[in-house]
């Protein structure tokens, strides 16, 4: 009587688009002698991309909260337990709960680190883990919205933005203001995706402050819906009930660090990495990273952390076949991105060929959608989005 061998771990820490690139590659290229484990704390893939318009449009918040349990059909094949990463080291992920097959604690062969960065609500909702939660969390700033008369938006990014022209857009009788610390918007893109973002905003009556910060008191806006006057470092005043902090993230490291301190760039946080997506330590050939952790030359966006997933996974599997084998390495992701700008406006730039276009509604409306097109993170996921399934 013969026994199976068991399958070799690939752990991959954090559930978000690295992760999924990676798990849906692993599928057409990883050798049956190895599975895919990610350990992520949400019990839902967070489709986060529609969140600004979520926190202003109410009825199908649940359409941007997609179950994990359809993308393996097997255990044997790959699995997504839900549990927080709570240390690593040389040869095992531990958690903070036990799980079924797994107790407390996972073997890898291979890891990839892809735990992301914190930003605030609403630009992600990390600290709500049950899409009930999360919902509900939506939900409340919905009601804030619509309570409030005017609004701060601090932080001119993409959530910055979106959040801004959505706001207007439903509710007009709302003043919004919209401070930003540049003197332009998506600075990493072209000047033009700047000056069609000032046309949308002017058009939609957003209240800009450029080149100035808002002094934000010792913790944070009570935001009690009291009119309160908001100052600036160059001594402006701001009248507002409501203050909403979309500002910049923080790379989620520390715990990588505590295995592979000198893998962590001391001046920002991220994680060191080689071209081939290995993190720069060579004590630990086998640990990979990606996506907003992970220090890159990309900017940071979903269809950047997806190409390194793939990445990521192409190269544990040559790995896994020869040891020795010659690595592919990374090349920066051009730099692509779509606004949306309410429900009939939008701003991107994209890469034609060789040339980066700018372009703006009259293209881009093909690809307008209630949900900011939430049904292809269900069909990533096993799951197609339906009226059904949008409540699992």
């Amino acid at each position: 009587m013969t026994t199976a061998t068991p399958k070799k771990n690939i752990v991959i820490i954090g559930g978000s688009c690295v992760a999924i690139a990676a798990a849906l590659e692993a599928k057409k290229t990883l050798p049956a002698t190895h599975r895919i484990i990610i350990i992520e704390k949400h019990s839902h893939f967070h489709y986060m991309f529609a969140f600004p318009r979520a926190c202003v449009i109410d009825g199908w918040e649940n359409e941007l909260f997609v179950p994990y349990t359809k993308l393996y059909d097997s255990p044997d094949k790959g699995q997504v337990i839900q549990a927080l990463a709570t240390n690593i080291t040389k040869t095992h992920v531990e958690l903070d709960r036990p799980v079924e097959g797994f107790g407390t604690s996972v073997e890898y062969e291979y890891l990839i680190y892809a735990t992301g960065a914190r930003h605030p609500e609403p630009g992600n909702l990390n600290d709500h883990d049950t899409k009930t939660g999360a919902i509900q969390r939506l939900k409340e700033m919905q009601a804030n919205i619509q309570k409030a008369t005017k609004v701060l938006l601090i932080g001119g990014g993409a959530v910055g933005l979106e959040l801004a022209v959505e706001i207007r857009e439903h509710f007009p009788d709302k003043e919004v203001t919209l401070v930003h610390s540049r003197d332009r918007y998506m600075p990493s893109y072209k000047y033009g995706m700047h000056e069609k973002t000032v046309e949308i905003l002017n058009e939609f009556g957003v209240r800009e402050i450029r080149s100035d910060r808002v002094v934000v008191p010792e913790g944070g806006f009570v935001n009690d819906f009291k009119m309160i006057k908001v100052s600036t470092r160059d001594g402006k005043e701001i009248e507002a009930d409501l203050q909403i902090l979309c500002t910049g993230m923080t790379p989620q490291s520390d715990l990588l660090g505590k295995l592979s301190p000198q893998s962590i760039n001391p001046a920002n946080r991220l994680v060191k990495t080689k071209p081939t997506l290995q993190i720069a330590d060579d004590a630990f050939p086998n640990i990979f990273t990606a996506g907003d952790v992970a220090d890159l030359e990309d900017v940071k966006t979903g269809g950047a952390a997806w190409q390194e997933g793939i990445l990521c996974m192409k190269n544990i599997c040559k790995l896994i076949s020869n040891p020795k084998a010659t690595l592919a390495t990374h090349t920066p992701m051009a730099p692509q991105i779509f606004l949306y700008f309410g429900v009939a406006r939008g701003v991107a730039q994209l890469k034609i060929f060789k040339l980066f276009v700018i372009t703006s509604t009259f293209i881009l409306k093909r690809f307008f959608s209630y949900n900011i097109l939430a049904g292809r993170a269900w069909d990533w996921l096993g799951t197609p989005l339906s009226k059904e399934t949008a409540d699992k």
